[in-house]
């Protein structure tokens, strides 16, 4: 047996050290040996020493362009995140040879990972063609069709790659991801407890499972499980001991820190006060943006901007691990009318600012975070949204950032605009306390409205959020907030036609 040979015995072994050494004294003496190259190179991109991989196997291919080169050059020049390079490498390879599976099915992972989703689709099913027992091909597809909300068909997929593969723990918690998007949340509970069979510790698992145990209004498992969101990233690694209401605070110092968005703080920061009979020091640590409104919480806290450095304490507790420590269930609920509220002279200057009118004001909020996971369920655009406005209002706009999309829209409707002018939360909620009621799609600010006592009507999609629960129009966190659902996915209909009837007859009663 040959050094070549030898060497590519070894590798099959995953003995790739030895196969190194093997195959690099092999090419001391057979400079233009394509295999030794390209597999050399292979084994240099498995030590993540690409710029040497991409040497090797682009050495391989000037001596031969085989298609099995081509796509291993994709899969180096993807790992170096050179998307746009490693897309002409496999589809170079299809060239060649257009059955070649693996580098169909490459392409259409790197298509997916572009966003170019029907191509990826199309890519997906030719490599099924070729190889039909690719259930990741098949998972991939439930992924991309469930982003389209073509749920019902994405089921299909992940049970055609269970039918393959049944135990893939994460098409378990993908399909019941789906089957919660369709309220369908009891059979979504069976499918994480499927996935959590196979391994009890899937954090995608436990986490997406506590979503829908909230959404279901089982607060207290919900909560419990709602410590899987941190991911080893992101989780904070303090010395101090995490604090669970199992221990004394007497004469202690805590540090209560956010963990999620502005609208969880908002939401959450009500459990601040708790503290106020205990006998301790709190400290809040709290994004810059959200800093000048929640300072005006009462108490002995100390507020310390996120990022900055922190004092010293004795225990933690993340904002949102509060619910767990202070045991909420559905009827526990701290819900006070209102628990914020806006600076005087801010809400005066906004006031000047608006004028006097004799119409009712209607704070709009028409779209959220584009980064949000349900962002293009949740938010509208606004040329939809601006026919439901009739007149005998005046249209405040509450939101800071507005899409390009919706510019121009904005710029000639009735909506008054002075997102340049609120710098922070306070701001905001300063304008917000000028207004008669609200009107939101699912955000901070109507998290910000509801929390300072406004009457404020939320448009929820199909399948809402956790904290607004299913099959209610009222919202035990907030007693000012209605809540107006979709139907029917992806349609907002009913959700307008009930927003017409409430300004209808506000619009009845100021004429009376």
């Amino acid at each position: 047996m040959n050094i070549f040979h030898q060497a590519f015995d070894l590798h099959k072994q995953l003995k790739l050290t030895e196969a190194q050494e093997l195959y690099e004294i092999f090419l001391d003496n057979n400079h233009n040996h394509s295999d030794a190259l390209h597999l050399l190179g292979l084994i240099y991109y498995s030590q993540n020493q690409h710029i040497k991989a991409i040497e090797l196997i682009q050495k391989a291919i000037s001596i031969k362009p085989h298609e099995i080169y081509y796509n291993s050059l994709g899969n180096v020049l993807k790992a170096q995140n050179n998307l746009d390079e490693a897309l002409k490498m496999y589809e170079t390879a299809l060239v060649k040879n257009p059955d070649y599976a693996e580098a169909s099915y490459n392409l259409a992972n790197l298509l997916q990972e572009k966003n170019r989703l029907d191509e990826a689709m199309e890519m997906y099913a030719k490599s099924l063609l070729l190889n039909p027992n690719n259930e990741t091909a098949f998972y991939n597809l439930g992924i991309i069709l469930h982003a389209q909300n073509r749920y019902n068909e994405a089921i299909l997929m992940y049970k055609k790659a269970l039918a393959i593969n049944p135990n893939y723990i994460d098409v378990y918690v993908n399909f019941g991801i789906t089957l919660n998007a369709q309220n369908r949340v009891d059979e979504a509970l069976l499918m994480y407890e499927k996935a959590l069979f196979i391994n009890s510790n899937n954090r995608e698992a436990q986490w997406n499972k506590s979503f829908t145990l909230l959404l279901k209004g089982d607060l207290t498992e919900g909560f419990k499980l709602y410590e899987w969101r941190y991911s080893t990233a992101q989780k904070r690694n303090f010395v101090q001991p995490l604090w669970l209401n199992d221990t004394s605070l007497n004469g202690k110092t805590i540090l209560i820190h956010t963990d999620q968005g502005y609208g969880d703080t908002i939401q959450f920061c009500r459990y601040i006060e708790f503290f106020s009979k205990f006998n301790c020091n709190i400290i809040f640590e709290v994004e810059k943006p959200l800093l000048p409104l929640l300072s005006q919480i009462q108490g002995a806290i100390q507020f310390i901007e996120k990022g900055e450095k922190l004092p010293e304490f004795d225990f933690h507790c993340p904002l949102m691990t509060l619910p767990l420590a202070f045991k909420t269930d559905i009827r526990s609920i701290p819900a006070k009318k209102s628990y914020l509220s806006a600076k005087r002279n801010k809400v005066q200057e906004w006031s000047d600012r608006l004028g006097f009118t004799c119409k009712p004001k209607i704070g709009i909020v028409w779209s959220g975070n584009p980064s949000h996971n349900n962002d293009h369920n949740r938010t509208i655009e606004l040329a939809q949204i601006l026919q439901y406005l009739p007149e005998g209002f005046e249209y405040i706009s509450l939101q800071k950032e507005i899409r390009e999309t919706d510019k121009d829209t904005l710029q000639n409707s009735k909506i008054r605009y002075f997102g340049d002018e609120l710098h922070d939360f306070s701001d905001t909620a300063a304008l917000c306390e000028n207004m008669d009621f609200v009107i939101s799609v699912d955000t901070s600010i109507a998290h910000l409205c509801a929390a300072l006592g406004k009457e404020t009507y939320v448009l929820l999609p199909f399948s809402p959020d956790w904290r607004w629960l299913l099959d209610r129009d009222d919202s035990p966190w907030y007693p000012t907030m209605r809540l107006i659902r979709q139907k029917e996915i992806g349609k907002w209909d009913f959700p307008f036609e009930e927003i017409l009837t409430i300004l209808g007859n506000i619009r009845g009663k100021a004429y009376l």
